[in-house]
């Protein structure tokens, strides 16, 4: 019970900190339906290429997932809202030597999805290489297990303070407007 209200806690001084860019009713529909989800159908991995996603080219995409593509540029508010979420998803990082394997937090999901479906300055041009976050800029990119505190009994975990200035950087720049939409599902 202590750690659902220093879950409570960190949410609000999260959103007093900025004003939210998305709907909330929007937000919970949409982010909702993802953290709802039974498989996502995507396990994150750190075995070099690292490159899973739940917008992976060789499989439609989880109808949560898709919903969130189809919002077109509509969505970029609602992911990077979402950064910041630490309720956990039907999706898994397998781990590593220092992390155990873990259901992933929507935020990570989130960021999975905003990385796959913008263009602007946030990839390196040209880049073609591998594992998390290549080809990012590391200013907008955490990995799934940079959040703490994982409880599955609780379903949340508590985003590291990373988290919080990835979601910062992603906010300047769709309120500077120097993000687009780009829809991976159209090709």
């Amino acid at each position: 019970m202590r750690r659902l209200g220093v879950l409570l806690l960190v949410a609000l001084s999260a959103d007093a900190g900025q004003h939210r860019l998305s709907d909330k009713t929007e937000y919970e529909k949409y982010i909702g339906t993802l953290i709802h989800a039974r498989d996502l159908g995507t396990t994150y991995s750190e075995d070099g290429s690292a490159d899973a996603s739940v917008l992976d080219d060789s499989r439609m995409p989880h109808q949560a997932v898709a919903a969130l593509v189809q919002l077109g540029s509509r969505a970029l508010p609602l992911l990077i809202d979402c950064l910041n979420d630490g309720r956990l998803t039907s999706a898994t990082f397998s781990g590593n030597a220092i992390t155990r394997e873990m259901k992933v937090p929507v935020g990570f999901v989130c960021l999975d999805i905003l990385t796959n479906i913008t263009q602007g300055p946030i990839h390196y041009p040209g880049c073609a290489d591998d594992g998390f976050g290549a080809c990012v800029h590391f200013e907008l990119y955490f990995r799934p297990d940079d959040y703490e505190d994982c409880i599955a009994a609780d379903n949340a975990c508590l985003p590291r303070p990373w988290v919080m200035v990835v979601q910062r950087n992603w906010r300047r720049l769709y309120l500077q407007k120097r993000i687009l939409f780009y829809n991976p599902l159209k090709r």
